[in-house]
């Protein structure tokens, strides 16, 4: 999950991230310029953080600790045997077959996740730590440059046509309760109007039975 999150050149830089280069409650995470192929960069992880701090306090790692103190080689004999196993030996939709799925894989994995997701392209190559061949666009363009992702760019044009249509539905359930409350006060305005005028004829009989009850005792 790391490696998808980051998109994190592994093993070279996957190696070399200690827990001190974690950051914001390991939200974010520091990749040094002394341990990456191109620039050091800072990038907001919107995945793994949970599962880090929870892989951190159950290893008891520390700060100096590195953070994946495993063997490349080892790493990727199980990626494969586990691809194997869940795919077969058959391609991907790439070309290449499943059962030599390795830990740099998780980068195109990785990128292609993050590719619609992005708003620049400048930004998804500071997140990668890519540049092109001459340092002038590197000092002049990525130097500096802060992590720009958000919550709200988790939300692909798919997901955000869908929240769009339940809102949709939801504005409109909501006028129709609203016309249903009207047109219910109005009929309570009817049906009170109607029992006024009731209780008013009632009492008007009642006044009338009494008038003639007094004239019938009391003869001229």
């Amino acid at each position: 999950m790391f490696l998808f999150d980051t998109g994190i050149r592994a093993p070279t830089e996957l190696m070399n991230v200690q827990v001190s280069d974690l950051y914001n409650n390991c939200k974010e995470v520091q990749i040094r310029e002394e341990t990456s192929k191109t620039f050091g960069r800072r990038i907001k992880l919107m995945f793994c953080s949970g599962l880090l701090k929870e892989y951190i306090k159950n290893k008891k790692l520390g700060e100096t600790d590195f953070l994946f103190d495993i063997n490349p080689s080892s790493a990727n004999k199980y990626l494969k045997r586990l691809a194997l196993s869940l795919f077969g030996d058959r391609e991907s939709e790439a070309g290449a077959k499943y059962s030599e799925m390795s830990l740099y894989d998780f980068r195109h994995i990785s990128c292609c996740y993050w590719l619609p997701r992005y708003k620049s392209e400048s930004a998804l190559k500071y997140r990668f730590g890519w540049k092109e061949s001459d340092k002038i666009h590197y000092y002049s363009e990525l130097l500096g440059m802060t992590d720009t992702i958000q919550e709200e760019d988790m939300l692909i044009d798919i997901t955000r046509t869908e929240i769009e249509r339940r809102l949709e539905k939801s504005e409109k359930d909501k006028e129709l309760i609203k016309e249903e409350i009207s047109s219910l006060k109005e009929q309570m305005s009817k049906i009170l109007e109607i029992t006024n005028q009731l209780h008013g004829q009632m009492r008007n009989n009642v006044q009338k039975r009494e008038i003639r009850e007094i004239e019938i005792s009391c003869p001229k």
